[in-house]
């Protein structure tokens, strides 16, 4: 099913705010636990109720030109979300995310800084998941649009991407192939997408701590794959974060612990009837960075 950047998103925010130098990169890998997130469709009594443990891998880089992110989840979810063909195993879900952003003003020697804004980038990415569930996703989404860089004094910022998104995706319980095309293939109207991320440190506490996290909007994309109407979809996934590597061992980053939650309305675009479309989730996780 449809997930859009995750925690992923908030550690690419923390690298670009921190580095501007060309050539510039980072690798990280992660692990965090979601015990209540929601199985949209699901039975009432499980919709939301799914234990996903999530394994990542990131990367970040700066090049002459701009910017390229690129990270993999692998989710594991417990019997409440079972993989295709059984009743309590669970499936395994994958979900890769790449976002590219160019700078005008190193391509074309511009100057889009003025006021709070520290410049404005083009972005343009996709996304792709497949999990092995009975309905099968397989998803495919493009964005592009301008990323416009504030800086949040003293030392954080807030980004925003505004994008025009089209997804592509699988419905395994489609029954609509009039509407949908070939059965069990869905493509979604194009709609207006919205990400936000943002950082801001904490060091009035005296520890390695700060405050970051993503924030996206999807707006209504036309039919689903029952060829039932969408809704505007909000994911938030607000994050502290304690550098622990820099705090015990005077090593920055290695490793990061963080309690974050995960805030969901319409997942998928889903009407707020279908159980499972809100979620809150706490999640506990650990990120090392190479």
């Amino acid at each position: 099913m449809k997930r859009i950047l995750m925690a992923a998103a908030a550690a690419l925010g923390l690298i670009a705010g921190q580095a501007q130098a060309q050539g510039f990169s980072d690798t990280w890998i992660g692990l965090r636990d979601g015990p209540y997130q929601s199985n949209v469709g699901g039975a009432p009594n499980t919709a939301r109720d799914v234990n996903k443990m999530v394994v990542s891998l990131g990367h970040f880089d700066i090049w002459d030109y701009g910017s390229n992110f690129f990270n993999v989840d692998i989710l594991f979810s417990d019997g409440n979300e079972p993989a295709n063909g059984t009743l309590n195993n669970g499936s395994t879900e994958f979900y890769a995310v790449y976002r590219a952003q160019l700078s005008p003003d190193k391509m074309f020697g511009l100057n889009t800084k003025f006021g709070p804004i520290s410049g404005i980038n083009f972005e343009i990415g996709g996304d792709a998941e497949a999990e092995n569930t009975a309905f099968a996703p397989a998803k495919k989404l493009l964005v592009a649009g301008p990323n416009i860089h504030f800086d949040l004094p003293p030392a954080g910022f807030l980004n925003v991407g505004i994008h025009v998104s089209k997804e592509w995706n699988h419905n395994g319980f489609s029954s609509c192939p009039s509407t949908c095309g070939k059965a069990g293939d869905v493509s979604f109207s194009a709609a207006p997408e919205f990400e936000f991320v943002w950082l801001y440190p904490l060091g009035f506490t005296g520890l390695p701590l700060d405050f970051r996290g993503f924030m996206n909007v999807v707006l209504p994309k036309g039919k689903d794959g029952f060829g039932g109407n969408t809704y505007t979809e909000i994911l938030a996934y607000p994050r502290l974060n304690l550098d622990l590597g820099k705090m015990l061992f005077g090593k920055p980053h290695k490793p990061d612990l963080y309690l974050a939650v995960e805030l969901w309305g319409h997942k998928f675009g889903s009407s707020g009837q279908t159980p499972g479309s809100t979620e809150i989730s706490p999640q506990l996780g650990i990120q090392v960075h190479f």
